[in-house]
C-alpha cells in the first residue's frame, strides 16, 4: 500500500458514487483535487453527504463538457500537482441528447487525459483510474480493437441497420459515448504509458445499511413503473438479469487503487456473479411484493418491449426506452474483479439483502417528490429492520413510533422539541412499509399487526439501557404490545392517544370492511382536500390550517404509493377487528406507562381496558395533537420524566 504522498484530482466528486468515494477517502491521508462548476454548491452537497472536513480538499473550477476543462492557467498548475486522478464525471442521464452527451462525454475524456500526459511527462502519473457503465464492450477477452470504433457487424446493408437501430437497438446516446470515451482513454493510456484502471459499476443502487438511492434512474426507472401499475411483463425472461451493486462498495473499490503505490491496470466489473443473482423474473417477483402491486406473469423480449416503447409505450409506462439498456444476458468475466477484493478483503458485492431497503427509499423519493431538505441535526439511518431518522444526544433516547397515514417525518417538530429541552437522542421510527421502511417479512393472513410489532422490537434491540419509548394512535398500540412481549423492565413507556379499538366513524367502520385490495385502493385515490375533511371531522379543536393542509398533501402523496396504501389498510383492518383487544398491560409495565387523550378527539374512543396504574393526562385537543402541537407535547412528556424522577 501506499507510502509516498498521495494527491488525487477527482471528477465527479458530486455525483452519486463520487460524493461516498469522497467521504470514504477523507478516512486516509491524500490530498483531494475535485473539480467542480461551482466551488460552493459542491461544498454545501458533500457537506449535506457528512463531508465535515475540508483540510485536505481544494475545489478546482471547470467543467468537463468545455474546451481544456474550463481551467484557468493557475488551476491547471494545481491539478499538474496530482499523481493520481479518478475520473468519475458525467451526467446520469440515459435520455441525454446525442450531441450533449458527445460534449460530456468525449471532451471530457479528451481534457483528462491531456492532464494526465502532462502529469506523467513532469513527475509520473501513478494511477488513471475510470469509472465506466458495466455494459462497455472495451477490457474483455472478446472486446473489439481500441484503435478503431467498435463498428456494428453483420451483412445487412446501411439502411437495414439504421432502421433495426432505431426500432430495436436500446443503447442510449448516454452509453455510447461514454464507451466511446472508455475507448479513447484505453487508447492514450497505452500510447503514453501510465497505468489504466477502469472499474465497471454495475446499475448502481445506496450503501449498506439504508440503501438510500437519490439516483432514481436505472432500477428506480422499473420500480416508478411497477408502482403506477404500468409494467404488464417481465422484461427479458429468465435468462436475464439486471447487476446491482452499491455506491459504497464502489468507493472502497476506488479507494484502495488509490492506495496501490504499484498498480498494475486493469478492468474491473462491479457485479455479483449471475448465478448468484436473481433473474428478471425473481427480481421483478421480489420488487412487486416490496411495493405491494401484482408481478407480471410474461415475459417479453427486450428488442420487442423497446420497439413498442419507441412506438408510443413510453407514454404509457412512464420511463424511457433507454433505460432498459441495463438488463442483459451476458455473463460478465469477473476474475480480475475477484482477484482484487480478495487483496481488499471482501466479496464480490452482493445487494439481496440491501434490495428491500432500495426499493422503499425509492418508493419514497416517488412518493414525495416535493419532500422538502431535512433540518439540520437529522440523519437517516437503520435500526433493526426499519428505517429510522436520528438526532444524536446524550442520555437515554426518545424511540418514537407513528400512527396512521403517517411517517417518521412527521414526527421532525416533536423530535425536535424533545431534542432541544433535554439533549437527549431522539429517534423517529418508520414503521415497516411506512417511509422508508420496507415491508415486513411476517406477510402470512392477518400476521400485519405482529409483523410490525417484531419490526420495533428489533428497533429497540439496538439500545443497550434504558428507553423513553412513545407512541401516537397506532403507534401506541404497537408500541404497547412491544411491552408487553418484552422482559425489559428498562422501558419508560408514553402513549400518545392510543387506537386499539374501532373508529367511531361509521364510514371508516364500513370501508374498513372492505377487501384489502379495495380497501388500499380506495386509500391510493384519497386526494389531500378528502384527507384535510376528515381530520376535521375527526377533531373538534381548531388547528393551525397550515399545518393541517401540509399534513394532509404529504398524506395523500404518501397513500399514492401501493406500499404505503398497503399498510395502512392493513392496520385498519387490524383496528376495525377483535384481536384489537389483545393489547394490555401488567401492573409492573402500567407504572412506567403515561397515557395522553386528547379529548376532542371525534374519530376514536379511548381504550378501555387501559390499566388503572397508567398515569392518564388530558388535553384539549384532536387525534393528531402531537404532530400539530408538538411543542406542548413534548412539554408534558419532559414534565413526566422529571415526576419520575
Amino acid at each position: 500500500m501506499a507510502t509516498e504522498s498521495t494527491t488525487i484530482l477527482m471528477t465527479g466528486s458530486t455525483g452519486f458514487i463520487g460524493k461516498e468515494a469522497v467521504k470514504q477517502l477523507g478516512d486516509t491521508e491524500a490530498q483531494l483535487l475535485l473539480l467542480v462548476r461551482s466551488e460552493s454548491k459542491a461544498r454545501m452537497v458533500l457537506n449535506e453527504y457528512g463531508v465535515t472536513d475540508f483540510s485536505r480538499i481544494t475545489c478546482i473550477q471547470g467543467d468537463l463538457s468545455a474546451p481544456g476543462l474550463g481551467l484557468t492557467k493557475a488551476d491547471r498548475e494545481r491539478a499538474l500537482q496530482a499523481n493520481i486522478i479518478i475520473h468519475a464525471g458525467g451526467t446520469m442521464d440515459v435520455t441525454l441528447q446525442p450531441k450533449v452527451a458527445e460534449q460530456i462525454f468525449m471532451n471530457g475524456a479528451r481534457g483528462i487525459v491531456e492532464l494526465a500526459k502532462d502529469i506523467q511527462r513532469i513527475h509520473r502519473l501513478r494511477h488513471f483510474i475510470h469509472v465506466v457503465g458495466f455494459m462497455s464492450p472495451y477490457g474483455r477477452k472478446d472486446s473489439p480493437s481500441i484503435s478503431s470504433a467498435n463498428e456494428d457487424v453483420g451483412g445487412k446493408s446501411n439502411r437495414q441497420k439504421s432502421w433495426i437501430s432505431k426500432a430495436f437497438h436500446s443503447e442510449s446516446a448516454y452509453e455510447h459515448m461514454k464507451f466511446e470515451a472508455d475507448r479513447y482513454i484505453r487508447q492514450h493510456a497505452e500510447q503514453h504509458s501510465y497505468v489504466l484502471s477502469v472499474v465497471n459499476p454495475s446499475t448502481v443502487v445506496g450503501p449498506y445499511p439504508t440503501g438510500a438511492t437519490e439516483q432514481t434512474g436505472g432500477i428506480g426507472m422499473m420500480i416508478q413503473a411497477m408502482r403506477r401499475r404500468r409494467m404488464p411483463v417481465i422484461p427479458g425472461g429468465l435468462q436475464h438479469w439486471l447487476p446491482l451493486v452499491s455506491n459504497d462498495v464502489v468507493s472502497q473499490t476506488l479507494v484502495f487503487l488509490t492506495q496501490d503505490i504499484n498498480p498494475s491496470g486493469g478492468t474491473y466489473p462491479l457485479l455479483s456473479k449471475k448465478s448468484d443473482s436473481p433473474d428478471m423474473k425473481e427480481l421483478i417477483r421480489l420488487l412487486a411484493a416490496e411495493l405491494d402491486v401484482s408481478a407480471p406473469r410474461w415475459s417479453l423480449p427486450l428488442s420487442m418491449i423497446h420497439a413498442a416503447m419507441k412506438a408510443g409505450g413510453t407514454k404509457i409506462s412512464g420511463i424511457p426506452p433507454e433505460s432498459i439498456a441495463f438488463i442483459t444476458k451476458q455473463d460478465f468475466e469477473v476474475q480480475q474483479t475477484e482477484q482484487l477484493f480478495q487483496r481488499m478483503g471482501q466479496h464480490l458485492p452482493e445487494v439481496s439483502q440491501l434490495l428491500p431497503y432500495v426499493t422503499a427509499d425509492l418508493d419514497y423519493r416517488f412518493s414525495y417528490p416535493s419532500q422538502e431538505e431535512m433540518p439540520p441535526g437529522w440523519t437517516r439511518t437503520r435500526k433493526g429492520n426499519l428505517a429510522v431518522l436520528v438526532h444524536e444526544g446524550q442520555g437515554d433516547p426518545w424511540v418514537i413510533v407513528h400512527g396512521l397515514m403517517s411517517s417518521a417525518d412527521d414526527m421532525i417538530p416533536l423530535g425536535d422539541a424533545l431534542w432541544s429541552m433535554t439533549g437527549n437522542p431522539v429517534w423517529l421510527v418508520d414503521l415497516a412499509g411506512f417511509g422508508r421502511s420496507p415491508v415486513h417479512r411476517n406477510r402470512g393472513k392477518g400476521m400485519a399487526f405482529k409483523g410490525q410489532v417484531e419490526a420495533v422490537r428489533s428497533v429497540l434491540d439496538e439500545v443497550q439501557g434504558p428507553v423513553k419509548l412513545v407512541g401516537h394512535s397506532v403507534g401506541a398500540a404497537i408500541a404497547a404490545m412491544v411491552i408487553q412481549e418484552s422482559v425489559r423492565e428498562d422501558i419508560q413507556f408514553a402513549m400518545l392517544q392510543p387506537v386499539w379499538g374501532a373508529s367511531k366513524d361509521r364510514m371508516q367502520r364500513l370501508i374498513s370492511r372492505f377487501p384489502r385490495r379495495m380497501l388500499q385502493g380506495l386509500l391510493s385515490w384519497m386526494t389531500p382536500q378528502q384527507v384535510a375533511e376528515q381530520l376535521k371531522r375527526a377533531d373538534a379543536s381548531e388547528n393551525n390550517p397550515i399545518l393541517l393542509d401540509d399534513y394532509a398533501r404529504r398524506a395523500a402523496s404518501g397513500l399514492k404509493s401501493p406500499r404505503i396504501a398497503g399498510v395502512n389498510a392493513d392496520l385498519l383492518h387490524w383496528i376495525q377487528s377483535h384481536s384489537a383487544n389483545e393489547v394490555s398491560q401488567i401492573r409492573a409495565d402500567a407504572q412506567r406507562t403515561l397515557m395522553v387523550w386528547g379529548t376532542n378527539d371525534q374519530g376514536y374512543s379511548r381504550p378501555e381496558n387501559i390499566h388503572s396504574s397508567v398515569q392518564h393526562v388530558e388535553l384539549p385537543y384532536g387525534h393528531q395533537f402531537p404532530l400539530f402541537q408538538a411543542e406542548e407535547t413534548a412539554s408534558l412528556l419532559v414534565a413526566w420524566q422529571m415526576n419520575r424522577r
